[in-house]
């Protein structure tokens, strides 16, 4: 009977060890077939596929559409959601490679390696990712895992910017009958291509073949809004309403179907409807979007003025950080190129540089725009002030002190309401509550005031509106400080009497006499009564003056406005040690007026003959000297340098000028001018050597010789 048992079993481990060595992966027997198939796709494809659909909801959800710039077909892949999700990514490239290891004869194998280069590309591993792509193209049975492969190639090419690469892999693609799902991915790939090129016309006409493939739910209704977008900026306005009437069909975000049926009433001109948006509670977050479209209905009509009041309220109600630097921008653009303001336009810009992401396309005009009304407001406040000082300079005692008295008591009422507001503007932030989110782990949804980005820039910006850019110190609010006057101009003329540099008075916490006679005091101490006090606020002006105008040339590009401040400043400031590169740059700025230039240019030569700029400007219409003509330069350099090594220095001076004249641009022209300040050390006062050196350092900053120089300046008594 033991036998017998013994005789079964034995059988039995026989059996099973016939059936798994018949089940090896590299057999091609139906029962090793059937047994990888199963295996293959219900393990490790089947777990593959879940996580990576898992990835790719995460990444869809996660993605913060700004839906005042065209939204992209597809959601973008970057180094930030590459990033989050790497983890998941490599779990799927690892599940999914267990197919290749395990289950070499199942017919899930291409569908395998399809997935392994979808989880790559998300990945931003894009090597790998084309490389994978490439092999399922080349050695895969399937053809509809050779097409997801080569949709998969056009992507990675396409997020790489290598646009004509991956329409040549589109062209591949072109000809074959693909099925439905390949179908939908080929459109919206290609059409996402056309869209990073700009070709609007071409990507909305091949997304209107993929809406046929796509099923109700969020990414349609997405696209859909993308193709309204698309066609409002073809101004193909019937097309658009269409787009955006159907993105509430198909079971949008709220946030996306808000958004839609903006757009189509500011299309279609609809504005009744946008109070009772402000009214709805559950647009609540969404305010700023509203009153940036009344802003938009506004300026179309023309209205400028109300529709800025309108964009002002937008970026004040604003809780998308995403968003609230374009509105920054709008306002900015407005103020400068509308309203001419570019005080406001400066603080506009400002706020947009330091929200706007650095990759951004405006991202250079911004900082470049930023930095030179920086300038700007730098140098017409320095020229309000002095304006506003010396005017009251001339004032009777009594008037100055009614003058003064009055502007006290006026800042004293302003700073009670300033600081009110500012106070409102401190409870705002700490009283915001926008959701029950990790405040850790989203900076823009945090409910707490000191970890909300959006908050801290709406307060910051609302704040510099109340009080000006103060220094991170104490006493911030104090009215007697050395720098804190700033002057505007008044309704009647009067330079700065209403503001008088009073920015920085705060509410006097002393008795009101003490204290309006204490800041009376200290304005007094700024006033420049003494000669010796006008002429240096003169000085401070007339600097100001001539770098405002190189401001309206160099960095705003402005010529009209630098040739009125030019033009100003010559008869403001006659004799000016900047007369003779103001005579350069007007001539240069009438290039296409020959009558106004000629006239710049007679008197730059005759008033200022030697100077560097009447140099320079005959450089303009010189050639480059031949090489014949730079021997001769340097031979008579040779001739004029050995009179003054004999002491000779009237010769030496004749040759010099002789040099100048008859080779303007020559290569060794700095130390022909060089030479000439060395014979006026022997020929002229220490004050016009001194001015020969000073004029030469600044002139030919480049020269071999500056050091030189600046030793002999420093060798006369005068510091560099």
């Amino acid at each position: 009977m033991k036998t017998k048992y013994s005789f079964h079993i034995i059988l039995s481990i026989i059996s099973l060890c016939e059936f798994f060595l018949g089940c090896s992966q590299y057999s091609s027997s139906p029962l090793a077939v059937g047994f990888h198939n199963v295996n293959a796709k219900y393990n490790a494809l089947f777990q593959a596929s879940i996580k990576l659909k898992e990835v790719e909801k995460s990444l869809f959800d996660a993605y913060r559409d700004n839906y005042s710039q065209q939204l992209p077909i597809l959601i973008p892949i970057d180094s930030n959601s590459a990033g989050a999700m790497r983890e998941q990514l490599t779990a799927v490239i690892k599940k999914a490679s267990l197919v290749a290891e395990r289950h070499q004869n199942s017919k899930w194998l291409d569908d395998a390696y399809v997935m392994i280069g979808k989880a790559r590309l998300l990945k931003q591993d894009y090597k790998n990712a084309i490389e994978t792509f490439k092999y399922v193209n080349t050695n895969a049975n399937s053809d509809k895992a050779r097409d997801a492969a080569l949709i998969g190639l056009m992507r990675a090419y396409t997020e790489q910017g290598e646009y004509q690469t991956a329409l040549r892999v589109a062209e591949l693609l072109r000809e074959e009958p693909l099925d439905n799902e390949n179908t939908r991915d080929f459109y919206l790939t290609k059409a996402y291509l056309h869209q990073l090129k700009e070709e609007y016309k071409t990507s909305v006409a091949i997304l209107e073949e993929a809406l046929p493939y796509m099923k109700k739910n969020e990414q349609k209704a997405r696209v859909l809004f993308a193709a309204g977008q698309m066609y409002e900026t073809l101004n193909d306005k019937s097309n658009a309403s269409e787009k955006y009437l159907a993105v509430n069909k198909n079971y949008p975000s709220y946030d996306l179907g808000f958004y839609a049926k903006l757009n189509n009433a500011l299309t279609l001109g609809q504005t009744e409807g946008f109070q009772k948006l402000l009214k709805d509670s559950k647009n609540k977050d969404l305010q700023d979007k509203i009153y940036e479209a009344m802003s938009a209905v506004e300026m179309r009509k023309g209205n400028s003025k109300d529709g800025i009041k309108l964009l002002q309220s937008s970026a004040r109600n604003s809780q998308n950080l995403k968003q609230l630097p374009y509105t920054f921008l709008k306002l900015a653009d407005l103020a400068y190129n509308t309203m001419g303001n570019y005080e406001m336009a400066a603080a506009y810009y400002d706020s947009t540089a330091s929200l706007l992401p650095q990759n951004d396309p405006a991202y250079k005009r911004v900082v470049d725009k930023q930095r030179s009304l920086r300038d700007f407001v730098t140098q017409t406040n320095i020229i309000k002030t002095e304006d506003s000082l010396q005017h009251l300079s001339k004032m009777n005692p009594a008037q100055l002190e009614k003058v003064l008295e009055k502007v006290v008591l006026d800042k004293i009422a302003k700073e009670t309401e300033d600081l009110r507001k500012a106070q409102e503007i401190v409870n705002r932030g700490l009283q915001q509550q926008q959701t029950k989110t990790d405040a850790f782990t989203d900076p823009n949804k945090s409910s707490w005031y000191f970890t909300n980005a959006i908050a801290q820039q709406q307060g910051k910006t609302s704040f510099s509106n109340v009080w000006g850019t103060r220094a991170l110190e104490d006493n911030w609010r104090r009215s007697r400080k050395d720098n804190a006057l700033a002057f505007d101009n008044n309704a009647n003329g009067n330079q700065g009497i209403n503001n008088l540099g009073l920015k920085n008075l705060s509410i006097p916490t002393e008795k009101f006499g003490g204290g309006i006679k204490d800041d009376i005091a200290a304005l007094k101490t700024k006033i420049p009564f003494s000669k010796e006090a006008f002429d240096a606020s003169m000085k401070r002006k007339e600097e100001a003056s001539f770098e405002l105008g190189k401001v309206y040339k160099f960095k705003l590009n402005e010529p009209k406005n630098a040739i009125i401040t030019f033009d100003h400043f010559l008869m403001d400031f006659p004799k000016s040690s900047h007369e003779p590169e103001t005579l350069y740059l007007l001539a240069l700025l009438n290039e296409e007026n020959f009558a106004s230039k000629e006239i710049y240019t007679k008197r730059l030569m005759k008033e200022y003959e030697d100077s560097y700029f009447a140099r320079l400007l005959n450089r303009t219409s010189t050639e480059t000297l031949s090489t014949g003509k730079e021997s001769e330069s340097q031979k008579l350099y040779a001739e004029a340098y050995q009179y003054y090594s004999q002491n000779n220095f009237t010769d030496a001076l004749a040759f010099v000028e002789t040099g100048l004249k008859q080779y303007p641009n020559s290569q060794i022209e700095d130390k022909i001018m060089f030479l000439k300040a060395m014979i006026s050390a022997k020929t002229q006062s220490i004050d016009i050597y001194q001015k020969a050196l000073k004029n030469f350092i600044t002139d030919y900053p480049k020269s071999q010789l500056i050091t030189m120089a600046k030793e002999r300046l420093e060798a006369s008594g005068e510091k560099k």
